[in-house]
């Protein structure tokens, strides 16, 4: 069984690795000149078992307030005339129900978990050094909204088994020390034992190295023209240059730029990039960079240390698949950063980056087949590429090989959008 995977990010990698455990022949396209370079390369970090939509019943009036801020939490330009946007933000708002935020939240959660420990397992498996971190995560919160939210995120921790407290300012100090300053200006938070945080280009980078010892073959620098089908099947691609690379299975792992190559072969994802924002800085020696991961729910930025290197990211941003970074946004994260932890680093020496994250309306991702036959989606992780890339890869190599599968597929199933149809398209 030969099978392409298209895009050598956290998600392209782990699946390929499945996969060539599964016994495929695999091969794996990446336009960029190695891999983990595009949104795996900068991101937060934290690998976050009980996340939730961005889709949540707060969302709208938020939106509200926010329209017009530069540097919002969550930026629409509304007047940005881009239909795709106009038809995904309709199918977002429409998830943004307390059912739908439930029942989209059980789904992300589970997944997350079960990815977690797939995560995990790979590390040990190939002693990957990705500078991981258990020492816990606190989340800072602002509002006595964002302290309900809190709660309810304890129990949802709680009830998979996860060690999580609520902490009143007092208690924000006491776990990191380094808050000391800035715990007053919060409400409370809440301190999630089991958090972790690793660095996902490092871990992507030593995993595809693994896994082309282990047979896997990667092209790098080859970017795909178009998808080559035929009797409504998927037969392999087309590169830039016009070669063809055959294969029986063809995986779309290329986050927000399956969307485009996705089109090639008749078919239109709900997926829609939403950029988001890093800087990263060395610690340079200073004693005020934090022992904990941390995120400040308020500003939707996420704060990790890797070593002598401390992150700030996070955001969302929808600009269509524009990367060029808005200087108030850049500033904003790192603003926070610097809020925080004053003395957390070389502030200096802070390098920004942005990514563009594959975003589905409801925030579960696409994993499954596709009305082309031979045409597998693995796409649509949002900002939870790095959480759920394992088990979303374990998953679909399973359905791939015939496997049973070690979790239910259904919830991430593309099917359950039905606008996703496919045209005839020339092979």
């Amino acid at each position: 069984m030969r099978v392409l995977v298209l895009g050598a990010g956290i998600v392209g990698v782990t699946a390929a690795w499945y996969l060539r455990e599964a016994g495929a022949e695999v091969t794996v396209v990446e336009a960029r000149e190695g891999p983990g370079l595009e949104t795996s390369f900068a991101n937060g970090g934290h690998i976050s078992v009980a996340s939730g939509p961005w889709a949540a019943p707060d969302v709208p009036a938020k939106l509200l307030r926010w329209l017009g801020r530069e540097d919002a939490p969550l930026l629409l330009r509304p007047f940005r005339w881009d239909p795709a946007l106009w038809a995904w933000g309709a199918r977002f708002l429409a998830n943004c129900t307390g059912s739908a935020f439930a029942a989209n939240a059980a789904a992300i959660g589970a997944l997350c978990r079960f990815s977690a420990e797939a995560t995990a397992r790979l590390r040990a498996t190939v002693a990957i050094d990705d500078e991981v971190s258990t020492a816990g995560t606190l989340t800072l919160c602002t509002t006595p909204a964002e302290m309900a939210a809190a709660e309810a995120k304890a129990k949802r921790l709680a009830d998979a088994g996860f060690e999580a407290s609520l902490l009143d300012r007092a208690g924000i100090a006491a776990a990191e020390p380094t808050l000391a300053d800035a715990a007053p200006h919060y409400a409370g938070g809440l301190f999630a034992r089991d958090g972790e945080t690793a660095d996902a280009h490092r871990f992507t980078a030593g995993l595809a190295a693994a896994a082309e010892a282990r047979g896997v073959a990667f092209r790098y620098g080859a970017r795909v023209e178009r998808l080559a089908t035929e009797a409504g099947a998927a037969t392999g691609v087309v590169l830039a240059g016009g070669e063809r690379i055959a294969a029986d299975h063809v995986v779309l792992a290329a986050g927000a730029w399956s969307v485009r190559l996705a089109a090639s072969a008749g078919l239109s994802l709900p997926v829609y990039p939403g950029k988001g924002y890093s800087a990263t800085l060395p610690i340079a020696g200073r004693n005020g960079a934090p022992r904990l991961a941390v995120v400040d729910e308020h500003a939707k930025i996420y704060i990790a240390r890797f070593g002598e290197r401390l992150r700030a990211a996070g955001t969302l941003e929808f600009a269509g698949w524009d990367t060029t970074p808005s200087p108030v946004r850049a500033e904003a994260t790192l603003a926070v950063l610097r809020r925080l932890f004053p003395e957390g680093g070389d502030f200096a020496r802070a390098r920004h980056w942005t990514g563009l994250r594959p975003m589905t309306p409801d925030g579960r991702p696409l994993i499954g087949p596709t009305p082309v036959r031979n045409l597998w989606l693995d796409t649509g992780h949002g900002p939870l590429g790095w959480t759920m890339g394992a088990g979303s890869g374990r998953l679909i190599a399973s359905l791939i090989a015939g496997a049973a599968p070690a979790i239910d597929p259904a919830p991430y199933a593309p099917g359950r959008f039905r606008w996703l149809e496919a045209r005839e398209s020339a092979g």
